[in-house]
């Protein structure tokens, strides 16, 4: 048996610094995954912010089209996902996580590798599609595996532990990636080749995560009914836990802090991107400057994270989703009323806009880690995945579309708005539970 069958075959109960890890998880298993999700979120964000960079230097799109560029690519990229996150969260519960979380990072890096080779916009929008077949799997297994790994009474603890690993790789995303096409252009690389190169790095590192997946996630056994149940059966069931009030209002989060994170890491950077161009910046120090204003929003989020660690399993589930959705609405309508991105005023609605972010994506995973039945955990991730889906169809869709033809505030106000609704259904779910 190797050391890795011996870990993961190992049944009493572990703790990693202050978490205690549910049966069958040992401290090499959690200490992986929070790697993998430090990589996750960092590299799934990172695409979207770097694609201004490609929009405007590589392939020169005009400036008033890049709206409804940005629109096409996030839609066409949803519904990839929106038809694989289910049926990646089933065959997980069938074959294993491991396996699944893996081979996600391979194919997104073999996304980043061929996308700064596209010449024309339809072969950007191909590739992008190719690299959101992986972004579905790597997106179901990083909530599914957070789900498995605690035990429950330290669930809130890593979730929050999660989120701090998640906004360092976001921070990683839009403080160190972000400044690379620049770097590269002091080393005396042109505009374009140093947009690939910095593509190209983002390869290697969701190479690097997928063999820490590979070799230190839990091989776990699965159950002997999810093996022998069909994907379209677990499918169905997940849909069916959706009758359990708590696990919709977690299916409504996850619709709402995915449109968040598109918001910010698409709208933010594109409108802070063309701010800076407008004012004579160049390509790579107008991304640069986007990654300065949008690394203060991940930087409050991630010390919110800290704020949520510490009071989370204190807490009732639906109130912290009632507090989280307060805070995004807040937030994002601040932004959305800040008419100058590269105002100071910008860095204080920034804050509050990664409070919100945060706090919305940990409120969400912890309901539903909490809620989820463990047989058919992946399959209820997977469909909370398919919501998280349409919300960025969602964001993308009006607030592409009205960035141009209406306000560039237009994003932060349509997803401010759809936090004030989700925050009405989470009110809506405490009374009737008081009751």
């Amino acid at each position: 048996m190797s050391g890795t069958d011996f870990m993961n075959h190992t049944s009493v109960p572990q703790r990693l610094l202050f978490i205690r890890l549910a049966s069958g998880i040992t401290r090499g298993n959690a200490l992986a995954y929070l790697v993998a999700a430090f990589f996750s979120v960092g590299l799934l964000a990172f695409l979207s912010f770097i694609q201004p960079y490609a929009l405007n230097v590589i392939l020169g799109i005009p400036e008033d089209q890049q709206g409804r560029a940005t629109l096409l690519l996030g839609v066409l990229n949803e519904l990839i996902t929106l038809l694989l996150v289910g049926p990646c969260g089933a065959l997980s519960d069938k074959i294993g996580r491991r396996p699944v979380y893996a081979l996600g990072f391979v194919w997104i890096g073999a996304g980043f590798a061929v996308i700064p080779l596209s010449q024309t916009f339809p072969q950007l929008v191909l590739t992008t599609m190719f690299w959101a077949v992986g972004a579905a799997a790597v997106g179901t297994m990083l909530a599914t595996v957070l789900a498995d790994t605690p035990d429950e009474k330290s669930r809130g603890a890593l979730v929050g532990l999660t989120g701090i690993c998640q906004g360092l790789g976001v921070m990683l995303s839009v403080f160190l990636l972000s400044k690379l096409p620049q770097l590269y252009e002091l080393r005396g690389l042109e505009s374009v080749a140093a947009g690939r190169l910095t593509y190209w790095t983002a390869t290697a590192l969701c190479l690097l995560t997928a063999l820490v997946c590979f070799f230190g996630l839990r091989r776990e056994p699965q159950s002997s009914a999810a093996r022998h149940q069909s994907l379209r059966q677990l499918l169905r069931e997940g849909g069916a836990a959706a009758a359990n009030r708590r696990i919709l209002l977690g299916y409504l989060v996850n619709f709402i802090a995915r449109a968040d994170i598109v918001v910010i890491g698409t709208y933010f950077s594109l409108h802070i991107t063309q701010a800076a161009l407008e004012r004579g910046f160049s390509g790579a120090d107008a991304t640069a400057q986007a990654g300065i204003i949008a690394g203060v929003t991940q930087l409050a989020a991630l010390l919110w994270a800290f704020v949520f660690l510490a009071f989370a399993d204190r807490i009732n589930r639906i109130s912290v989703v009632i507090a989280a959705m307060a805070l995004a609405f807040i937030g994002y309508t601040w932004v959305g009323l800040t008419p100058d991105p590269l105002a100071p005023v910008i860095y204080a609605a920034a804050i509050m806009m990664g409070v919100g972010e945060m706090s919305a994506i940990l409120s969400g995973q912890l309901l539903l880690g909490h809620e989820a039945p463990f047989a058919i955990r992946g399959s209820v991730f997977g469909l909370a995945g398919i919501f998280g889906s349409i919300g960025i169809l969602f964001a993308n869709l009006f607030g592409g579309w009205l960035y141009d033809v209406w306000t560039k505030s237009a994003p932060f106000f349509v997803v401010g708005a759809c936090n004030l609704l989700v925050l009405g259904f989470a009110v809506y779910v405490r009374r009737a539970e008081r009751r």
